[in-house]
């Protein structure tokens, strides 16, 4: 698809070519895009390794018409979303939505309305199965979502679950400036927490820092221990850590206390973030705080050996967090919806009955 200006073209045969690498890695070093490990080269690989149970990725290059020259990257995969009706663990039903999932949440190319809606118009009738294009964390201070919302209407924009706080945590150039952000009660607590851990362990407790193949096996049998068979259905299959490991994507880090593992974090690297998916940890030690240890040790670790800025919690309230220094950015999962009747019902009816949801808890408090 092409206008005056861009064509957009289907580059997933391309994946590999050296020149469209060279300018994809040189467009994501350019994105200040929170989302950025999923928009890697790294991880579309990852996917293709492990399209087994889903289609694979697809790749599309954004071109200036005449010049041939790529301004923009466009990885992106097919799933199928749901817009849910429920309250609380009540369900009272579902509607399927065939998505078009742009990965990490942008197009890598320049924040343009025009440009945007180009893309959107040619997605949409690319892939006519597809009834919504979907930004599964969308930030609300977002150049992308400025666009979204002054751009021209092919589409209906419908946000799943309202906006919701994302935590993060930023990453000083030292771990001693990360400790300066708090009083001296504050930095003494974490020191005898840690101290007395180490204490239960007989005076051993060590860091394992896990990112290759071969620490996975070791790891395995650490989150066998300190999770339930539920939280592992959850989680990436081993097949898929061992791939994301391959690609030099995993980051992961366990505290042995005694020679046993007493607490595992679950997480992703790119160049400057890590995205904290799950703190794992021996509930017998919740006395002495093994959660807020076990972050701490590896902000530790980070600062001293590591380029990060700042690690990403993503949704939620996290359930060790260092409050002082947290800061929280907006971000909802926003549905993209082709434009027709049935799709403004459906988003319709869903506004109001989340509005109505709302309204009752209100009351009840």
């Amino acid at each position: 698809m092409s206008n005056d200006t861009y064509l957009i073209e289907d580059a997933s045969k391309q994946v590999g070519d050296h020149a469209l690498m060279e300018r994809w890695r040189a467009l994501l070093a350019d994105s200040d895009s929170h989302g950025r490990v999923y928009q890697s080269p790294e991880f579309f690989d990852y996917l293709l390794s492990t399209a087994t149970q889903h289609a694979p990725p697809q790749l599309f290059t954004v071109k200036h018409r005449w010049s041939g020259v790529v301004v923009g990257v466009v990885p992106l995969t097919l799933r199928r979303h749901s817009i849910d009706f429920s309250a609380g663990r009540l369900r009272l039903g579902s509607l399927p939505v065939p998505s078009v999932v742009l990965l990490g949440s942008a197009p890598l190319m320049p924040a343009e309305p025009a440009l945007l809606d180009l893309l959107l118009d040619f997605l949409l009738k690319h892939f006519p199965q597809c009834q919504a294009i979907s930004l599964t964390s969308l930030p609300s201070d977002s150049g992308l979502w400025r666009c979204i919302a002054r751009g021209r209407r092919c589409y209906r924009t419908h946000v799943l679950n309202d906006w919701r706080d994302c935590h993060q945590i930023p990453l000083p150039a030292s771990f001693d400036a990360f400790m300066a952000q708090f009083n001296s009660k504050r930095r003494y607590n974490l020191k005898r927490q840690q101290r007395q851990l180490c204490e239960h362990g007989g005076g051993q407790l060590a860091l394992r820092c896990i990112e290759h193949p071969g620490q996975l096996a070791a790891m395995s049998e650490a989150l066998s221990r300190l999770s339930t068979p539920e939280h592992r259905a959850q989680l990436w299959t081993p097949e898929e850590m061992h791939e994301l490991a391959r690609h030099g994507m995993l980051l992961c880090y366990q505290i042995d206390c005694g020679g046993l593992p007493c607490a595992l974090m679950l997480g992703l690297q790119s160049s400057d973030t890590l995205h904290l998916f799950n703190i794992f940890h021996d509930s017998a030690l919740d006395h002495l705080s093994v959660g807020t240890t076990m972050l701490h040790m590896a902000i530790e670790d980070m600062c001293k050996r590591r380029n990060f800025k700042r690690i990403d919690l993503g949704y939620g309230k996290p359930g060790h967090s260092y409050t002082s220094t947290n800061v929280t950015v907006q971000r909802a999962h926003v549905l993209l919806m082709r434009a027709s009747l049935k799709n403004r019902l459906i988003c319709g009816a869903h506004r109001c009955f989340s509005a109505g949801i709302a309204w009752l808890r209100r009351r009840l408090r």
